[in-house]
């Protein structure tokens, strides 16, 4: 029954194994799928934290920026631009923080993958261990079995062997206890025949006797008779010695009387054979060899008892062993998972100072390239990270802009170094950032209070002439802003002015110092720009002919007096940034009012 059951009941562990291990694998999607939801929560959150945080910071910074300035001077497109660059860079924060969630978002699925893949080893293992307990578990009981039943059947076949043994000594006995009696009896028959031989030969012998007396007797008469006839006496000597010579035949001891036989006294002489005369009592002879059969199948019955104790022993000793060992699959499961966690724990906090130092090395990076990009143009930046010279390159249309402080000689003079200090790094600092707002304004280098700036450098090849002188008078006119609202609270005068020239043209640009880079511009241009600045109005944007051609289409201009180009050559004509045209057919007054 065992031998039969056993594959039936290991197809039935096995499918409970596959059940289980389908089981494991159902509530290990389960938690994947709800780390991917809490991740997609977690992604959801930052995206509307983000949202919240772009309107939080848009606003301060957009009220910064035009804080001081008057509403109904701003354009649409300042605003929108503005808003434009502050929503990039948040989108740029933002993906960073995303690219990095995801990053961990994948880093903990890859450490979940590797605890699932932990638990379906250890349980794989388990199950193959349970499954080879059971094979081992039947083989085993099978054997113990067969050895249980090979016994009993080596019992049974001795006990009958015994059984047949006891019954061939009874019937040993029996018949040896037949053959005694058997001899006995034909003993007794024996002698009954001896002594009825001897008294029949006695009697023979007697009746022998008595007819040889009775012949001798009748053989006397007849001797007597012709004796007698003849005349001869019968008596006396004569006679006897007649019978003596002529009955010489005649035994003597015939005138003996003949005995009776006594057949007491022949029975009593009679001498008996030696007969076997054991007393065997067979029923007591099988009672012992039946009470030595019982002793006998009770020692078989200790014996098998015994190994099924054996056995059974043998068996939960297994048993304990094999519990053992699956104890010890899930110790060394525990320890490797809580090993795999802390390896794991470890890894994401190396992952976490990695992602800090890499954050911290990008804004180190982004701090590094925006120093860089300060001071150099961006494509002049860009190769020599490389390593690589920056080739001297001309230029056919630039946008150059030069402000300068009105009196600012005489303003430091009367000052503290502190006031002075504080006051460039309040003005250019808030000058620094109308740049920073232009895509392609790139600040010059700035000596003493002249304030040099170039549109133009980084889209020289895709960019329109138009465009930079545009971006460059735009840019003027918010200096001029930035000067009416400047904080002089600090300072021994309540204002100061900034005369502004601007001027288009083409030059030549390269690394003058490469021990300490600046990307210098030289040419004409260069020196006419500064010759429009002095020869400006305190607040107010002076530019050139070829300037106020790329941009009269845009804004309100007035003539101004020719200005000389260079000395000894020819002069050329001069403008009045006055406001910017409006679509709408009012004008919007830019400049400064006069």
């Amino acid at each position: 029954m065992i031998l039969t059951s056993a594959p039936f009941r290991m197809k039935e562990r096995r499918n409970a194994a596959r059940q289980y291990l389908a089981r494991v694998e159902t509530r290990q999607e389960r938690e994947r799928k709800s780390l991917s939801e809490g991740q997609a929560r977690k992604l959801k959150k930052l995206t509307l934290s983000r949202n919240v945080q772009l309107r939080d910071v848009e606003d301060p910074e957009i009220r910064v920026i035009l804080k001081g300035l008057d509403f109904n001077s701003k354009t649409s497109a300042e605003e929108k631009l503005k808003t434009e660059a502050l929503a990039a860079k948040e989108a740029k924060i933002h993906h960073a923080k995303v690219l990095a969630q995801l990053v961990r978002n994948q880093k903990e699925i890859e450490q979940l993958r590797e605890i699932h893949l932990l638990q379906r080893k250890y349980i794989s293992r388990y199950l193959d261990c349970e499954l080879e307990i059971v094979d081992e578990n039947e083989a085993l009981l099978s054997e113990h079995t067969s050895k249980e039943q090979a016994l009993e059947e080596h019992l049974k076949q001795q006990a009958d062997v015994e059984e047949n043994v006891i019954s061939m000594k009874m019937m040993t006995l029996q018949s040896n206890q037949n053959d005694r009696v058997v001899s006995q009896m034909a003993a007794t028959v024996r002698g009954r025949q001896r002594k009825e031989a001897k008294l029949l030969e006695l009697r023979e012998r007697r009746d022998a006797k008595i007819r040889e007396k009775e012949f001798w007797n009748s053989e006397i008469s007849i001797l007597k008779d012709h004796l007698s006839r003849l005349g001869f006496s019968i008596e006396g000597p004569d006679y006897l010695e007649k019978q003596v010579e002529l009955l010489c035949r005649m035994p003597q001891d015939l005138a003996e009387e003949i005995e009776d036989i006594d057949e007491d006294a022949m029975e009593a002489d009679e001498p008996t054979s030696p007969v076997a005369t054991d007393d065997v009592n067979i029923e007591a002879a099988r009672a012992r060899e039946l009470a030595l059969f019982e002793i006998l199948k009770r020692s078989h019955y200790e014996a098998s008892k015994k190994l099924k104790n054996l056995n059974i022993k043998n068996r939960e000793l297994r048993r304990i062993e094999q519990q053992t060992a699956l104890a010890a699959i899930l110790i060394a499961q525990e320890v490797d998972i809580k090993k795999l966690k802390t390896q794991q724990e470890l890894e994401m906090q190396a992952f976490e100072e990695t992602q800090k130092s890499s954050s911290k090395a990008d804004e180190d990076n982004a701090a590094s390239n925006e120093r860089l990009y300060g001071m150099l143009p961006k494509f002049v930046a860009d190769v020599m990270k490389t390593g690589a010279a920056v080739e001297p390159r001309p230029f056919e249309c630039l946008a150059f802009l030069t402000a300068d402080i009105v009196s600012f000689t005489n303003l430091s003079s009367k000052s503290s170094a502190k006031q002075v200090v504080s006051l460039l790094n309040r003005l250019y600092s808030q000058m620094d950032d109308v740049i920073d707002s232009f895509e392609d304004i790139y600040k010059l280098e700035t000596i003493g209070d002249a304030y040099n700036v170039v549109a133009g450098l980084n889209t020289q090849e895709t960019g329109q002439p138009k465009d930079f002188a545009v971006n460059m008078v735009e840019c003027a006119q918010r200096f001029v802003e930035i000067v009416k609202n400047l904080d002089m609270s600090d300072q021994i005068q309540n204002s100061i002015q900034m005369r502004i020239g601007v001027h288009v043209g083409p030059a030549v640009g390269g690394v003058a110092n490469p021990a300490m880079p600046k990307y210098s511009l030289f040419g004409d241009t260069v020196t006419i720009t500064g010759q429009m600045e002095q020869t400006s109005r305190p607040m107010e944007v002076h530019v050139s002919a070829p300037t106020y051609d790329l941009i009269k289409d845009v804004f309100e201009c007035e003539v101004s007096e020719s200005v000389p180009i260079l000395d000894g050559k020819q002069r050329m004509g001069a403008w009045w940034l006055l406001h910017k045209k409006s679509r709408n057919g009012s004008n919007l007054l830019l400049g400064a009012s006069r």
